[in-house]
């Protein structure tokens, strides 16, 4: 397995002697992740967006392969549709403002999210009903196998999708259904079991899919544990076939974590430690609020440029900077027995859920960038 980390932290710490956090950006890990999927992926790899959105990251994904984009506001489709005119983007958020919808329509999106007959609608008003719109069934599937379920806001009930299905096709419209497993899944199963339902709706709505989409919270390997998106995918795919035999659609997927992980770690600095318990200069509100959804997932290691540390460890719990109790990160981290104010600790495989997440509460929430592993100037 790839290092989880950037490789760099030390001598970022060393040269810059850092007080802020520090991002370190890995244009070539985003880009080879990019590969990878692209050359595993038996169909459209469509990343997700919100994970991380910085340009830096969208262009070393596209140089990786990446064509088609899972954008979830106007404001992602407008700065795909600036980076790269003619690629494809994908509007999959279930629910949108119609104005949005027309906006996305003018700028190339052709595929749109919906769960409900309400939201159909308003993308039949949007668009005009212009035939080469495809609505794209959002179903709600078990998300039992996730680190973080996202059941619960979007999906329609199985039941309930032949209707929905059946309506879009009324329009004139080639139909997609698609499902979200929930993020950072453990188990390729998962993903089986969810395109079995998919194809048990478009059957029972006699609508044959123009695009089947398995979504994304494929896991980055964070622990080192967790399947392998080849074998997520596979599973899917195997399964699809076994239902839909001939099956000439589209398939199609939405990796946001598993591809922008990579891109970054973050560089904290010690500011206290009382016991088993370290004080660090970011925290939920900042760069690491995926520490507080993710308890002792994502890598970390101690930095100390200048002095030799123990190789005992010990469990720790982190607390960010901010005056508020919420901003703590229990755990367990294991780090050496030794670690003291002053030194900084790097986490691995930050670069989803980070710096699009991060606020300026209480004052706070700064950071520097760099660039990795070649240099270790300050970056924009």
């Amino acid at each position: 397995m790839a290092s989880r980390f950037v490789g760099d932290a030390r001598r970022v710490a060393s040269v810059l002697r850092p007080v802020d956090p520090v991002l370190i950006m890995d244009a070539a890990a985003a880009r080879a992740a990019a590969r990878a999927a692209v050359a595993a992926f038996p169909g459209r790899v469509a990343y997700a967006v919100k994970a991380n959105d910085r340009p830096d990251v969208l262009r070393a994904l596209h140089e990786g392969g990446v064509r088609d984009w899972d954008v979830a506001s106007i404001a992602e489709v407008r700065a795909v549709a600036a980076l790269f005119p003619g690629d494809r983007m994908h509007y999959m958020n279930p629910v949108k403002p119609e104005s949005h919808v027309a906006e996305a329509y003018a700028l190339g999106v052709r595929s749109f999210a919906y769960d409900c007959a309400d939201e159909l609608g308003k993308v039949r008003r949007a668009t005009g009903g212009a035939p080469d719109v495809v609505p794209v069934l959002r179903l709600a599937v078990s998300n039992e196998h996730a680190a973080l379920g996202l059941s619960g806001k979007f999906g329609c009930p199985e039941d309930e999708a032949p209707a929905l299905l059946r309506a879009a096709a009324a329009c004139g419209w080639a139909t997609g259904v698609t499902f979200h497993v929930g993020s950072q899944c453990r188990s390729a199963a998962a993903y089986a079991d969810a395109t079995w339902a998919a194809c048990r709706a478009a059957l029972a709505a006699g609508v044959p899919p123009a695009l089947i989409d398995i979504g994304g919270g494929f896991p980055a390997p964070y622990v080192g544990d967790e399947p392998e998106f080849a074998a997520c995918a596979a599973a899917a795919r195997r399964r699809l076939d076994a239902v839909m035999p001939g099956f000439t659609g589209g398939f199609q997927c939405e990796p946001g974590r598993l591809l922008s992980a990579p891109a970054a770690g973050v560089l904290v600095r010690v500011e206290l430690r009382k016991g088993d318990a370290l004080h660090l200069n970011d925290g939920v509100y900042g760069l690491l609020g995926e520490l507080k959804c993710l308890p002792g997932q994502h890598p970390a290691r101690l930095v100390r440029p200048d002095a030799p540390h123990s190789r005992a460890l010990a469990p720790f719990a982190l607390y960010g900077p901010t005056c508020d109790s919420v901003d703590a990160m229990p755990g367990p981290y294991m780090l050496p027995d030794d670690v003291r104010e002053g030194d900084w600790i790097e986490f691995g495989l930050m670069g989803a859920y980070s710096s699009v997440m991060r606020t300026a509460f209480n004052g706070m929430g700064g950071h520097d960038v760099v660039e990795a592993p070649a240099t270790v100037r300050l970056a924009a």
